[in-house]
């Protein structure tokens, strides 16, 4: 059954960023060989948080489908385990349709990444002011270090806590559909094997 559960804000303990990143959605085909694959999509994302996604998608997959999530992040492409957690139905006149996708498996290589790539707003105004205080450290402290180390943190914080890992699950809500935004339009997928 396809149900619309968007996560509330309360049981947040991580922050996402609104960010439009290029996805690909693709299930690879039981016991072919590598690149053979039994779907695959390509998707817009509108939110990021560690734990998870939502993209904006003009079709859905069935709540708890496991599938890869690949973000097209700067430093090149990122592949993630995950499942499908909520949806947003395509008539929804309030929320962006799509899907929330929450991360399954982060290998510490995916997770270091995720860590340095996850740089909210006030990341970027900290290291401008550690900058404008210590300008000798431009060359030698780039912002994804910065972003590695306030992430890992926040986290350290957090389960202090008692709470979970940043990378653990968790499948960003919907956002709402912008100032006259129109649902998304019918998006091509592909169903066939790839090599």
């Amino acid at each position: 059954m396809l149900s619309s559960r968007p996560v509330s804000e309360q049981s947040r303990r991580y922050e996402r960023l609104e960010v439009e990143l290029p996805v690909r959605l693709f299930i690879p085909e039981p016991g072919a060989g590598p690149g053979v694959l039994r779907f695959q999509a390509f998707c817009t994302s509108r939110n990021l948080g560690l734990g998870g996604l939502f993209v904006a998608s003009s079709f859905l997959l069935p709540e708890g489908l496991e599938l890869f999530v690949e973000l097209g992040l700067a430093d090149g492409p990122l592949a993630i385990r995950s499942r499908v957690a909520h949806l947003v139905p395509l008539d929804d006149e309030r929320l962006v349709s799509g899907l929330g996708i929450e991360f399954l498996d982060v290998d510490a290589q995916g997770r270091e990444t995720l860590l340095r790539s996850f740089t909210p707003p006030r990341y970027q105004a900290f290291f401008e002011g550690l900058l404008g205080e210590f300008p000798h450290l431009k060359k030698r402290l780039p912002l994804q270090d910065v972003s590695f180390l306030l992430n890992l943190w926040e986290e350290w914080k957090i389960r202090q806590e008692g709470g979970p890992a940043l990378t653990a699950s968790g499948a960003p809500p919907a956002p709402s559909r912008r100032p006259g935004e129109a649902p998304v339009l019918p998006h091509r997928s592909s169903r066939r094997r790839t090599r």
